[in-house]
């Protein structure tokens, strides 16, 4: 996949390493972008990220989606024939450790199904600088009007001396009850929280079960795309999915569209530093398989979008008109 050569070799240049430690039936196994060590992966969670620079661990990352398994596996016969089941391109199954060689679709990530009240998003709230700036300052506010009516109700006089009173009380309660306020906080912030995603799980089952649509399919096609987007930025060395939701799809002359909020974590390496942004984004992907004809023998055979001549999959570009073609993915991010 022309995108994975150049975001491994990105990362050779500047001397990253990045380790991916995934949890496979109890066990830690690992994935590195240096192939010092690659275990093969079968439906395992990611665990952990550590990131090396020449060697010497300076970034990791903790926080994943649960729900997201992974699969590596190169057991299969390096030698023998495997067909892409996105656009039909026949070859070696070596050639498809990294994606498909064409499409660049993987198939080694699969979605499941969101579980109500899952522990990931609780985890993620909780986790967050939000939450705790929020119950910080809930602290603070209540600690002080406790400590003024405390001090109002004990002085028979209220002076410019009890205002510092009720300063100095109010930041020892703050210190003493933040914990307390912390799990408070996390009862009345995450019965919405449970409530908001429960609905959003509900319409996603919906969804899918509406549509028929190829789930698995769909998030490699997707994946794919933003690999392109992410990878193919100087400043962007990783990045990971944290969730979808507010799914959507409608139909534009006659072509299929789904709207869907993506949520990724994206890491970027800048003069030297790692630094990491939860990006929030809309996309709009379009359905592209009505331009796909597959054939008897595997292989596909798909129409030039400028002069419409049959063109086979593998020339990557029209014999006629010499338009080059690109992703020929049944998903394509089009906004």
């Amino acid at each position: 996949m022309v995108t994975d050569n150049y975001h491994l070799k990105k990362l050779k240049e500047l001397g990253i390493n990045i380790k991916s430690t995934y949890i496979v039936n109890g066990k830690l196994l690992e994935r590195n972008t240096d192939n010092s060590k690659n275990d093969n992966i079968v439906d395992g969670v990611l665990y952990e990220k550590e990131y090396f620079k020449d060697g010497k661990s300076i970034h990791k990352e903790t926080d994943f989606d649960t729900r997201i398994e992974y699969t590596f596996n190169t057991d299969l016969d390096s030698n023998s024939d495997y067909t892409c089941p996105n656009c039909g391109v026949k070859e070696k199954v070596k050639e498809f450790y990294n994606g498909c060689p064409y499409c660049g679709t993987s198939y080694n990530i699969d979605y499941k199904d969101k579980e109500l009240g899952n522990k990931n998003t609780y985890d993620s709230v909780l986790k967050s600088n939000t939450y705790r700036i929020v119950t910080l300052v809930i602290d603070i506010i209540v600690s002080m009007i406790l400590s003024f009516i405390f001090i109002k109700l004990k002085s028979r006089t209220f002076n410019g001396f009890d205002i510092s009173k009720v300063i100095i009380l109010g930041v020892t309660m703050t210190l003493v009850l933040y914990y307390f306020f912390y799990i408070l906080d996390a009862y009345i912030v995450l019965g919405p929280v449970k409530k908001y995603k429960k609905k959003l799980n509900e319409k996603q089952k919906k969804f899918w079960n509406r549509t028929k649509l190829d789930k698995k399919k769909f998030y490699n096609n997707l994946i794919f795309e933003i690999d392109k987007l992410y990878k193919s930025n100087k400043d962007i060395i990783d990045y990971d999915i944290i969730d979808y939701d507010k799914f959507k799809d409608y139909v534009k002359d006659n072509i299929q569209y789904v709207e869907i909020t993506m949520y990724t974590k994206v890491i970027y390496y800048i003069n030297g530093k790692i630094k990491t942004k939860v990006l929030d984004k809309k996309f709009v992907l379009k359905n592209n398989n009505k331009n796909i004809i597959e054939l008897k023998d595997g292989i596909n055979i798909i129409k030039c979008p400028n002069c419409g001549s049959n063109i086979n999959v593998l020339d990557h570009k029209c014999n006629y008109c010499n338009t080059e073609i690109g992703y020929l993915g049944e998903w394509e991010i089009v906004e």
